[in-house]
């Protein structure tokens, strides 16, 4: 009896290292996703038209730069480091929060939730602040502090997903930075 038991539990270990080693190598990995341009002071530029009225609200825009569709429902943004799950992305409109490969997404930072799942509850400081973005568990996915911004101009990584952040007289909002 023993002795059919340590072979059961061979068997079972070797299962187990078998199926992490799968797991490992064959599991998506972290999400390949940046915030890739934003808008802090939008008196002009790009209009918000959802509420059916020409709207200009601040805005921001997530790149996945991955080769699948990402669902950033559930996901969170947060204006304070020490509280990365400050503002929850509803989850509840894959259809709408879902990014192709190599796509971008535009969410109003208007503080109008009601307006839909793309409108999120805070607003920009066009004076300067911490943005983050984080997973459904708190886990940073990218932040960027910035400084004072003029009207009409957004600060975006250039060329998209990359480290250098620049500022664009002629803002892109949900296509490749220019």
């Amino acid at each position: 009896m023993t002795r059919s038991l340590n072979a059961f539990g061979l068997v079972a270990l070797a299962i187990l290292i078998v199926a992490g080693t799968i797991f490992v190598l064959f599991r998506e990995g972290p999400p390949k996703l940046v915030i890739n341009e934003f808008m802090a002071d939008n008196a002009t530029c790009c209009p918000d038209i959802s509420s059916g009225t020409n709207e200009f609200d601040d805005w921001i825009e997530i790149h996945n730069y991955g080769t699948v569709p990402v669902n950033i429902g559930g996901m969170y943004f947060s204006q304070h480091k020490s509280k990365p799950t400050a503002h929850k992305i509803p989850d509840t409109q894959p259809e709408l929060t879902t990014i192709p490969p190599g796509g971008f997404l535009l969410l109003w930072a208007d503080g109008s939730p009601e307006q839909g799942v793309l409108h999120l509850k805070f607003r920009l400081d066009q004076d300067g602040e911490f943005l983050g973005f984080f997973d459904q568990h708190g886990r940073t996915i990218d932040t960027h502090s910035f400084r004072n911004l003029s009207p009409d101009v957004s600060v975006g990584r250039r060329p998209d997903g990359k480290n250098e952040w620049v500022e664009f007289n002629s803002p892109t909002p949900g296509r490749s930075n220019q």
